[in-house]
């Protein structure tokens, strides 16, 4: 493998690189993020290009994110809300579309352009309203009154006493609305500034969502949306205490999956997305990115630590040079390998050398505040871990992510 990541091999490209504006890219993920009890039992396992999160909000934090929702509607009166019958919408490029569609819907204005990526929200359009006392979105069977949340009917299956069989029943559930929401999900356009070091996040969709789970074993399944709106301009005044979600929150977005694959697999029944992340950023744009990133790293303008996941607190990790940082790209690592005298497999050090292609998603590390009033989050992201596959030493299977090289890249954006 090449070692794509030696910048100083590389300066007549940065040198051109700085002078031209700071490289977005639009990235959709939807995860499990908030505390139910009913969700102790469910377990995260990787698949390649999904992700989760690894800090909850607790109840009392989950009300401050759940009521925004609900504060804005009675506010405007009149909202659209963006679920349809398959969730959120899914991220597109023109080049997905053929010449037709692709001509009518930009002529038309129908297609939302956020980075490099398009969306079309008037698929998933609804209404959401409130008429004083109660908030009634009739096109996805939501409700809410005096905190209560009513998402139905729904259907299950209840085994008949008398003849053993499973019939159907449909059923109304109610529900403290801040405990059934769960999940959360965001559509964000990531901008990267490498003169400030900083990192930004512009949310431009927001949502909440519920655990489903089977009907008839009772496992978790996944989530199905239940609010996702379009977030308005983030007050930076709301930057505050009285406004903090939460300090310190942590997550992987994986991003290094083909465009194909990224539409599979993220509904369930045609009506449950996963909660994993599972977000799609074109190549070229990600690898802009991360070369815009590495490069601030090569010229001095952001901070490196060694990164220990299990005990890291930035306060006390160690502080590492642009050569350490380097250096560590070339890693040594153990696999087994078949001994062709003896037809048995021995383990093996190979050196290897990091690609750009071997990095597959980021952790990220942030302070979350809301804006109820414009319905917007603000999502101060401290520092990242670059992240790669990681992969079982006898099979060669993928089984996680893991830090990249053990580093922990600090970010300061100015408020």
């Amino acid at each position: 493998m090449k070692y794509l990541f030696i910048i100083l091999a590389l300066s007549p490209f940065f040198a051109q690189a700085q002078s031209t504006a700071a490289p977005t890219v639009a990235i959709s993920y939807n995860f499990l993020l908030l505390d139910d009890p009913s969700l102790s039992e469910a377990k995260y396992v990787y698949r390649p290009g999904q992700s989760a999160a690894f800090t909850k909000l607790y109840y009392p934090e989950m009300k401050k994110y759940s009521e925004t929702f609900i504060k804005y509607v009675e506010q405007m009166r009149s909202v659209k809300n963006y679920i349809g019958p398959l969730g959120t919408g899914t991220p597109t490029s023109l080049g997905d579309l053929d010449f037709k569609t692709a001509i009518k819907k930009t002529k038309n204005g129908e297609l939302e352009k956020i980075g490099n990526l398009y969306f079309d929200p008037a698929v998933f359009e609804a209404t959401a309203s409130f008429d004083g006392k109660k908030i009634i979105d009739k096109t996805n069977g939501v409700h809410i009154e005096d905190d209560e949340l009513i998402s139905g009917p729904d259907t299950v299956y209840r085994e008949n006493l008398q003849s053993g069989e499973m019939e159907q029943e449909i059923l109304m559930f109610e529900d403290d609305v801040y405990k059934k929401m769960c999940g959360a999900g965001f559509i964000e356009e990531w901008n990267f500034d490498k003169n400030k070091g900083g990192f930004e996040k512009e949310v431009k969709y927001l949502s909440v969502s519920e655990a489903v789970f089977d009907q008839q074993n009772g496992d978790y399944r996944g989530l199905k949306p239940i609010f996702a709106f379009k977030a308005g301009q983030f007050n930076r005044r709301n930057i505050g205490e009285l406004r903090l979600i939460r300090e310190d929150i942590e997550y992987n977005v994986l991003f290094n999956r083909d465009f194909n694959f990224a539409l599979e697999g993220g509904e369930m029944d045609g009506m449950v997305l996963t909660s994993d992340a599972g977000g799609y950023i074109e190549p070229s744009a990600r690898y802009q990115f991360l070369i815009s990133i590495v490069d601030a790293i090569n010229t001095g303008q952001l901070k490196v630590y060694d990164y220990d996941g299990l005990k890291f607190k930035e306060s006390k990790a160690k502080a590492l040079t642009r050569d350490d940082f380097f250096k560590r790209l070339n890693r040594t690592d153990t696999v087994y390998l078949e001994d062709i005298y003896s037809g048995k497999m021995v383990q093996t050090e190979v050196k290897m050398k990091t690609e750009l292609s071997d990095v597959i998603g980021i952790r990220f590390f942030e302070d979350w505040y809301m804006d109820y009033a414009n319905m917007s989050i603000y999502k101060r992201v401290k520092g990242i871990v670059l992240l790669t596959e990681k992969k079982d030493l006898m099979t060669g299977l993928a089984r996680g992510a893991a830090p990249v090289n053990n580093t922990y890249i600090k970010l300061n954006p100015r408020l």
